[in-house]
């Protein structure tokens, strides 16, 4: 399905003249994919005109998916590259990605970023409140710190 899912984007972005810089499935298709009622798609290109162009970006894309997986709800989100960069604070919408992603297709260093974010996040208390649960994003944050860093032999501040 993910070759599908690119393909699909790519072709899409092909024709209105957008270049794919990086594309994920975030949310609870991956952190918890048993309960998991919609697969959530993040994608970032090159440039946006604007709010319409990128509404009009997730609308087609999500019907286009939703034709060749019919049984599958999709909620898509573009960004630019800019407007990605602007959203990798504690709070806005990207924190949402730390609690698991999986990177489909990256020109743009997804997981740097993405990593940098995760040691903003844990150096404070950033609590979501997501379907009448309380997700605890520091905790997260930081345990994936020190996962990381066990992996690679590296001291973490976080134990």
């Amino acid at each position: 399905m993910q070759e599908e899912v690119l393909l699909t984007v790519k072709k899409i972005l092909d024709a209105r003249g957008k270049r794919l810089k990086s594309l994920a499935i975030f949310g609870s298709s991956i952190s918890n994919p048993l309960k998991a009622r919609d697969i959530d798609i993040l994608i970032v290109v090159d440039r946006l005109s604007d709010a319409l162009e990128k509404f009009n970006l997730e609308i087609e894309i999500a019907r286009a998916l939703r034709t060749t997986q019919s049984k599958i709800l999709f909620d898509i989100i573009v960004f630019d590259d800019e407007s990605f960069r602007e959203n990798l604070e504690p709070g806005a919408l990207a924190s949402g990605l730390i609690a698991g992603y999986r990177i489909i297709y990256d020109e743009l260093g997804l997981e740097k970023l993405l990593n940098g974010l995760v040691e903003k996040i844990a150096c404070g208390e950033y609590i979501v409140q997501k379907s009448g649960r309380r997700i605890n994003l520091s905790a997260l944050a930081r345990a994936k710190l020190r996962l990381s860093h066990a992996k690679s032999g590296k001291a973490c501040k976080w134990n």
